[in-house]
C-alpha cells in the first residue's frame, strides 16, 4: 500500500504512518502539505495518514474542512505521544530555532529561556539549521529524534503538557471498512452538513445519540462558509454502525440531516494503531 503523509523525514506524521499495519511493508510518501496528502488519496496514493486532533491544540481544521468537500473513509486511528527536547551546539546558546506549532507547545520553556526565536517550516528544518550554525544556537526537536554527536541535550522534556498526544487517522477513498469484531472497542465518525438548518437542529441530533445511550467522544463545529451562523459538525462516538443502537441512531439522524458517513474503526491506544 502506498501511504501519503506529511514530510519531511522525522515528522510525527511519519512516525504515525510507520505504526499503521507495522507487519506490512508500506511505501510511505512524504509530501509538503496536508492538502497534497489528502488530494493524493485514491489517486497517487492508496491512503493518507494525517493528524486530526491534538490534545492541547484541538482539531486540525484543514482536515475536517476537506472531509466536508470530499468525505473520505477513516480506516484506522493512531495516537502517538508528542514530546519535545531542546538541543544545542553550546551550553550558552544565543538564539533558538523552532517550528511554529512546536514553539506554541513549548511556550513556557521558551519564555524562561528568553532567547530570540527563529521560526522554521518544520521540526526537521530546525534541526538542520542548528547543525549548520556557526554561532551558539539551539533548536526545539521532537523527542523521538536522536541527538547527533555534534550536539548536546539541554533539556529532554520541554513541552508545556508532558502528556500531550496527537490523534492521526488513516483516510481512504474505498468504501470498505475494517472487519467488525465484537471483542474490540470501536469508534465511528460522521459529519452533519448544514443544508437543512432549523431551530434546535443540533439539540435534536444530540438527543438521538442520548436516546440510544451512545457516548460522544468529540464534537467540533466548522463554518459552512455561506453566512454567519451556518455550521457543519464533525462528531466522533463510541460504537460500530452494525450495532443495533448505532444503526437506529443513524437512521433517525438521516431523516433530519444530510450526513457524510466517515466510517467505523477500532479505537486506538496511545502508541498503537
Amino acid at each position: 500500500m502506498k501511504l501519503a503523509t506529511l514530510g519531511p523525514a522525522g515528522t510525527f506524521s511519519e512516525v504515525a504512518a510507520g505504526l499503521f499495519q507495522p507487519e506490512q511493508d508500506h511505501d510511505i510518501q512524504l509530501l509538503d502539505n496536508l492538502v497534497s496528502c489528502l488530494e493524493s488519496v485514491g489517486r497517487e496514493c492508496d491512503a493518507a495518514v494525517v493528524p486530526i486532533e491534538n490534545l492541547t491544540e484541538g482539531f486540525v481544521s484543514p482536515v475536517v474542512d476537506y472531509l466536508v468537500q470530499r468525505p473520505l473513509r477513516i480506516q484506522a486511528e493512531i495516537r502517538i505521544p508528542v514530546g519535545f527536547q531542546c538541543l544545542s551546539n553550546s551550553t550558552k546558546p544565543t538564539q533558538i530555532w523552532a517550528q511554529f506549532v512546536a514553539a506554541g507547545q513549548c511556550n513556557s520553556y521558551l519564555h524562561k529561556l528568553g532567547l530570540p526565536i527563529i521560526h522554521t517550516a518544520s521540526n526537521a528544518a530546525s534541526l538542520q539549521a542548528l547543525l549548520a550554525a556557526e554561532e551558539a544556537s539551539a533548536a526545539i526537536v521532537p523527542q523521538h529524534i536522536s541527538c547527533p554527536q555534534t550536539l548536546q541535550v539541554l533539556n529532554n522534556n520541554i513541552a508545556d503538557n508532558p502528556r500531550n498526544e496527537t490523534r492521526f487517522v488513516v483516510l481512504s477513498a474505498a468504501s470498505e471498512e475494517p472487519e467488525y469484531r465484537k471483542d474490540e472497542h470501536w469508534k465511528s465518525s460522521l459529519l452533519l452538513i448544514d443544508d437543512n438548518d432549523h431551530p434546535g437542529l443540533l439539540v435534536d441530533s444530540l438527543q438521538v445519540f442520548a436516546k440510544q445511550q451512545i457516548n460522544l467522544t468529540s464534537i467540533v463545529s466548522r463554518p459552512a462558509g455561506s453566512q454567519f451562523g451556518d455550521y457543519h459538525f464533525f462528531i466522533d462516538f463510541d460504537g460500530h454502525r452494525s450495532e443495533l443502537g448505532v444503526a437506529s441512531a443513524l437512521e433517525e439522524l438521516a431523516a433530519m440531516n444530510n450526513i457524510h458517513w466517515l466510517g467505523s474503526y477500532p479505537a486506538a491506544e496511545i502508541g498503537k494503531q
